[in-house]
């Protein structure tokens, strides 16, 4: 299930330099600012990710990025 505004897309941790969401089908995506990147985990739980650099380091930019990940993965 892939979600259809970008504001649908709330944050399950929020912390000083990080933000995590979830995806419908469980995966985690994290924002890590110092890294300017957004990481995608692997597999569900492992806390292994695949980054996706930023041409811009803040959580709005991050923020797209997640919603169109989670929108690539899950069409």
């Amino acid at each position: 299930m892939a979600l259809r505004k970008i504001s649908d897309l709330k944050p399950v941790f929020t912390g000083d330099n990080v933000v995590e969401w979830q995806s419908p089908s469980g995966t985690r995506y994290r924002y890590e600012r110092d890294r300017c990147a957004v990481g995608q985990e692997t597999i569900p739980g492992s806390e292994s990710y695949e980054w996706h650099v930023l041409a811009k380091s803040d959580v709005t930019h991050a923020k797209r990025r997640v919603f169109e990940l989670i929108n690539e993965d899950e069409f």
